[in-house]
């Protein structure tokens, strides 16, 4: 690769500016990464949904562990295109083949469970490094790296969990509230339509995240090349060479008479004999063992020979990382509490010494208290003066859903003003009848409901309360026809609702003193 080609600043970064960089790229080559995904992960998708129609969550758990297989197209992909412009799409997509059965074997065996698989894809794909060569160069790029590649793993792993559990919220509420579904937790749980749902939410998630996840540990990787190698210095020096050479096109080299002589002279001093070396030491890396002492008088080719053993020695290359805790100025901070000590008189610190034991002896009494309260509560023990009030129950709600359910607010004859309503405005009788009936069951039936239920669940728990009697079955049937009327904006018979009005004078209490008015 020519860093001259490079797209992207070339410059040391620490850990989380890198991995900032991979954000961006991947964002530039979204739509690229998430297609090389998608083609070479799709078909295997699909093919393990029509072969496991009964437990459709094995593609995806296949499609999890192949992860590193799809990974080696998109990180070509990002390698190329941040080298080089001329890279496409079609090009990465035609070496798939090739670049899928490269080391499958280990990438899904022994490098599978590596939390830096991220940075640790580019050494093997990119530097095509094997076996013990591998480990070496790994050692050296991973000496402070690898920690921010491994928070990169499980801040992924992370990102996958939460956006499969937003992409089945989301189509939890596209459902109606209309349609009041309602499914047991055991039968969610072990039902194949949503494990399919949920295997189609969880390769969506990785789709999406793979791109960011690959980039930035590609960048990691680029920016510890950047520091071991200095690829910014050598991009400076380069820069440095091009200006000079566009410059020389504009200056025209014109030597003076006394640069001619200058140069003769340092041509005849340069053919005078010398005896600088003459009494230098050849050295041999064979016959020196102290890599520490200073050898004088060395030749250049002895001295070069030098260094390169003692760049080579285990001496050289033994690196030791150590860290200690240390406080910040601690000198001066020792100086200030010297200081503040020989200022303060010698009653005040007894009394703050003093204080300071008694809130210490205090604390402890509160958490001794506290432990003994929750041991004696785990064993059913009732402690006198540490118990909490026991509150009356909840005062029913005074409207729901928009109606009023005061009884105040209610006619006394609730039938015969829903008929006068039902020759204007229908939904304002059915909205009575409604009303009533909601007001009934939380101030006659104690029906504990809140603001936040729905029609359904009014159902539901007064089915749970009433045990499934006939009033409550009434009331769903008044309460499916209020909704359809409601919210549906289908019209109720006539018939319907005289039938309705017959069999309230069952369930509810009423004034109606005519049960067989006239109907129409």
């Amino acid at each position: 690769m020519d860093i001259t080609q490079v797209s992207a600043k070339i410059r040391p970064r620490n850990h989380y500016e890198a991995i900032d960089l991979g954000t961006v790229m991947a964002r530039h080559w979204l739509v690229a990464l998430c297609g090389l995904w998608v083609c070479a992960s799709l078909p295997i998708f699909l093919l393990l949904q029509l072969l496991f129609p009964e437990s459709p969550y094995i593609s995806a758990l296949v499609i999890w562990w192949l992860k590193p297989i799809f990974e080696s197209l998109q990180l070509h992909y990002a390698s190329e295109k941040l080298f080089a412009t001329n890279v496409t799409f079609k090009n990465i997509l035609l070496q798939a083949p090739k670049r899928l059965w490269r080391d499958m074997l280990i990438k899904l065996t022994i490098r599978r469970p590596s939390l830096s698989r991220s940075f640790d894809l580019s050494v093997g794909e990119l530097e095509n490094l094997k076996g013990v060569q591998r480990n070496k160069r790994l050692n050296v790029l991973q000496r402070s790296a690898s920690s921010a590649a491994i928070w990169l793993t499980i801040v992924g792993i992370t990102i996958e969990q939460i956006l499969i559990v937003a992409f089945c919220s989301l189509a939890w509420m596209l459902i109606p509230p209309q349609l009041d579904i309602y499914i047991d937790f055991w039968d969610l749980i072990t039902n194949a339509k949503v494990h399919q749902i949920l295997s189609w939410c969880w390769y969506l998630a990785m789709a999406l995240v793979a791109p960011f996840y690959l980039a930035s540990g590609f960048s990691l990787y680029i920016n510890r090349r950047t520091i071991l190698e200095g690829w910014d210095i050598e991009l400076s020096f380069k820069d440095m060479v091009s200006r000079a050479k566009k410059e020389q096109h504009h200056v025209r080299l014109n030597l003076s008479p006394v640069i001619f002589f200058t140069i003769a002279l340092l041509a005849f001093a340069s053919t005078l004999p010398t005896n600088l070396y003459a009494n230098a030491t050849e050295y041999t890396s064979s016959n020196d063992e102290n890599l520490g002492e200073l050898v004088p008088d060395l030749t250049p080719e002895a001295a070069q020979k030098r260094m390169i053993f003692i760049m080579e020695s285990d001496v050289f290359n033994d690196i030791r990382v150590t860290e200690n805790w240390k406080f910040i100025d601690q000198d001066s901070e020792k100086d200030e509490d010297e200081d503040e000590e020989s200022e303060m008189p010698e009653w005040l610190a007894e009394l703050i010494n003093f204080l300071a034991q008694g809130v210490e002896v205090l604390l402890w009494g509160v958490v001794i208290i506290c432990v003994i309260f929750i041991a004696l509560r785990l064993r059913g023990i009732e402690v006198p003066f540490l118990e909490a009030k026991k509150y009356a129950t909840a005062p029913p709600p005074s409207s729901l859903f928009g109606l009023e359910l005061s009884q105040d607010s209610l006619p006394d004859d609730i039938i015969g003003t829903a008929r006068k309503w039902w020759r204007k405005s229908p939904r304002q009788a059915y909205s009575l009848l409604y009303r009533a009936a909601l007001s009934d069951l939380v101030h006659a039936e104690s029906l504990a409901l809140q603001g936040s239920h729905t029609e359904g669940e009014c159902v539901r728990l007064f089915k749970q309360l009433s045990q499934h009697n006939s009033k409550s079955q009434f009331f769903q049937v008044l309460t499916d026809q209020w909704v359809m009327l409601a919210y549906g904006h289908q019209r109720v018979s006539h018939k319907q609702f005289e039938a309705l009005c017959v069999e309230w004078i069952q369930f509810f209490p009423t004034n109606t003193p005519d049960i067989g008015a006239k109907k129409g």
